[in-house]
């Protein structure tokens, strides 16, 4: 294998690569996952990088929870863990998982496998020319 052949193979790659990571790095900065719990009233909104911008109580269920908080914060913990698992759906779990998600969906973290994009398109370059000498 000749190694300046292959250094150079490498370039395209990386930058696509780091083009991918970029698209769905914004794509996470825009996006808000809304959890609830208690048939909506409690509302948690979960942004792409972790933090919680918005709880939302319904008036009823906090007079009717006012003489005992530790449901009220059940309902809290509740929604925030539906914000959670829905972020885990579409993005995944561990970062091994959201860079598969974001590889197989060509950029976008849809969690499609679009047969167009995809960590198959970025390699199949790079293949090609290490088969050609």
């Amino acid at each position: 294998m000749d190694p300046d052949l292959l250094a150079r193979s490498l370039g395209p790659l990386q930058d696509a690569l780091k083009e991918t990571l970029k698209k769905g790095e914004a794509e996470r900065s825009t996006v808000a996952m809304v959890g609830s719990a208690g048939g909506g009233a409690v509302k948690v909104t979960l942004k792409g990088d972790l933090t919680i911008s918005n709880v939302v109580i319904a008036p009823a269920a906090a007079a009717s929870c006012a003489a005992d908080a530790s449901m009220l914060e059940d309902l809290v913990a509740a929604a925030t863990n539906d914000a959670l698992r829905q972020f885990r759906s579409r993005f995944g779990s561990s970062p091994e998982e959201q860079m598969q998600k974001m590889f197989a969906a060509g950029g976008g973290s849809g969690g499609g496998g679009g047969s167009s994009g995809g960590m198959a398109s970025l390699l199949g370059p790079l293949m090609a020319s290490l088969g050609q000498r």
